[in-house]
């Protein structure tokens, strides 16, 4: 959760390095990056009760590219390290919870209460269900729809509904996904 300005500006960091977003001046023309930080921006006034003219503005703005990209996100819903490697219908409940370092995919839907561990990979068009729980390193396939709990770290979970198919998660020592 960012608390701090150096939270918000270390998020914005981690979150333009897997985005492959350059610290240039370049990087305002990119969609994903505006909408990122307007949604960390966000995070970061509501958790610090700053105004609340800032904050109606800056929600405004977030709603404004989240128009534009088909992406809506809750604020605080990720950690450091968001990944969102295409524009487009990506829906994620305001109160679902995941940690650092997950890829989201097109398609995807996130419905309330979810939680998800670090290093998540959301596959195209997946689907969690409310109160869901999956654990760090695993990667839900594409169009799987998620309709239970996985309490194992580092599995690869699809299929409708949801089965685990693998021991091969985002940790079992493979690239880059």
């Amino acid at each position: 959760m960012i608390t701090s300005k150096k939270d918000f500006l270390d998020y914005i960091s981690e979150d333009m390095k897997v985005n492959g977003i350059s610290d240039n001046l370049f990087k305002h023309l990119n969609v994903i990056y505006k909408y990122l930080y307007c949604l960390r921006k966000v995070a970061y006034l509501c958790n610090t009760k700053k105004s609340k003219l800032r904050i109606k503005f800056w929600q405004l703005l977030l709603t404004h590219y989240s128009v534009k990209t088909g992406i809506t996100i809750g604020p605080n819903s990720f950690g450091k390290g968001l990944y969102l490697p295409h524009y487009g219908y990506i829906v994620v409940n305001s109160s679902a919870r995941f940690g650092d370092n997950c890829v989201v995919q097109c398609g995807v839907n996130v419905s309330e209460s979810v939680v998800g561990g670090d290093n998540i990979y959301l596959g195209t068009g997946s689907k969690l269900m409310v109160g869901v729980n999956i654990k760090t390193g695993t990667i839900v396939g594409a169009n799987a729809v998620v309709t239970k709990s996985f309490d194992e770290e580092n599995i690869v979970v699809a299929g409708i509904p949801a089965k685990k198919i693998s021991n091969n998660g985002t940790l079992s020592g493979r690239s880059n996904i």
